[in-house]
């Protein structure tokens, strides 16, 4: 989940529902299950868990609340009985909320987690314990307007030599657009130039080793300088993406959010991989969504099995599916008709497979503004990127201890 669309469905919430419940009724219940999650997910949840409610007589309340206040509200009411059986979000909550104690493990016996795809899995364990059932993926991909490149660049030496061209030719202001300052837009380019947040281990993530100035990358550094110099990358562009819609840009970056907008823009497009750097692959972020059981759930059992013939069905994964634009994360529902239909998502799941699953680690929320800064700086000339990422590589470092 990016920092900006948090900030947007934060804003929603709190102005429009922050706590507005959306009941699917059932006959007669004695039993029920409580869901949070956001406005954006809420009639998803609801709509596609209503045919499971009326077969079994158990009672679906999903509750919309404040995006960015979610996992904090959940840490706090839960162990006061006044939170919900089953929270929705992101597997980047996971660390924090599992490291507070407000997440219920999920066993082998409650779901098959072979019939995931095994990166969403993976996604939602934290210290190799499970915390969460995921129903969808989502990742950043390059944007190519046809017009502008007719064809997808296959090395970045190829996406600079096309925006060299078009600039000399005073057709195109910008060469590829990200928002400025954005580090989790800015990753594939950040990746491909040899940098990383922390490193990698068989148990996990390694919270000492943090690569925001890695050696390949400082080696690099000066290849983001010019980046910016030459107006490849764009200094002041925001989450309009106004120079690529106004056709003077031929590459963005984002992600299924803004799929909508694109189609109905009228461009010529294609999705394609940010294109490699010198060989090293343009890694960007996953994120997968998943609904996590709360381990204060009142009806623990209720929400187990919720998880289990509900959000673990491909009937389920696909309905999300066609509402929110997403990728399921269900192998069976990755091979529907109305997923296989769809060439975009095709290619956002072809670059997806060399991602990487976003930290879920409690110590990722102390990275994202000091690594954002260090791109602001650079965008913004009052740095070199090796002063303000080694800035930020130190920042970091005392942050995390």
């Amino acid at each position: 989940m990016t920092r900006k669309r948090l900030g947007v469905l934060s804003a929603i919430a709190t102005a429009a529902l922050v706590m507005t419940g959306l009941t699917v009724p059932s006959q007669a219940s004695t039993k029920s299950v409580l869901i949070w999650t956001d406005q954006q997910r809420s009639t998803g949840v609801r709509d596609a868990s209503a045919a499971w409610a009326k077969s079994t007589g158990i009672t679906v309340t999903v509750v919309v609340k404040d995006f960015g206040k979610m996992r904090d509200d959940l840490i706090t009411a839960g162990p006061k009985g006044l939170g919900p059986d089953i929270v929705v979000g992101p597997h980047d909550w996971v660390g924090q909320l599992a490291a507070s104690g407000a997440l219920q493990p999920i066993t082998s016996a409650q779901i098959n987690r072979a019939a995931f795809v095994e990166a969403t899995i993976k996604a939602f364990q934290y210290k190799g314990t499970l915390y969460g059932v995921p129903y969808n993926v989502e990742n950043v991909a390059l944007f190519v307007n046809k017009k502008l490149s007719p064809t997808a660049p296959a090395t970045f030496a190829e996406l600079e030599a096309t925006w060299a061209k078009l600039k000399a030719a005073g057709t195109a202001n910008v060469g590829l657009e990200i928002p400025k300052g954005d580090p989790y837009h800015h990753t594939p380019v950040f990746t491909a130039l040899g940098g990383y947040v922390f490193g990698q281990g068989p148990t996990g993530w390694r919270v000492n080793d943090i690569g925001l100035y890695s050696k390949e990358f400082a080696a690099n550094a000066s290849k983001l300088d010019g980046m910016f110099a030459s107006g490849l990358l764009s200094k002041s562009s925001n989450y309009d993406f106004v120079q690529w819609f106004n056709g003077k840009a031929p590459f963005m970056v984002t992600g299924p959010w803004n799929l909508e907008k694109v189609q109905k823009s009228g461009i010529d497009y294609m999705i394609a991989p940010v294109p490699a750097y010198a060989g090293k692959t343009a890694q960007p972020w996953i994120g997968v969504n998943g609904f996590m059981l709360s381990k204060f759930a009142k009806n623990k059992l209720t929400a187990q099995k919720y998880l289990r013939e509900v959000v673990s069905t491909s009937d389920f994964q696909v309905a999300m599916f066609k509402i929110g634009n997403r990728m399921p994360a269900f192998k069976s529902a990755q091979s529907d008709p109305a997923v296989v239909a769809s060439k975009d998502f095709a290619a956002f799941g072809a670059y997806g497979a060399s991602g990487i699953p976003m930290p879920n680690i409690p110590q990722m929320d102390k990275v994202w503004s000091d690594w954002g800064n260090a791109f602001t700086a650079v965008a913004d000339g009052k740095a070199t990127a090796a002063a303000a990422f080694k800035l930020a590589s130190d920042n970091v470092k005392k942050a995390v201890g």
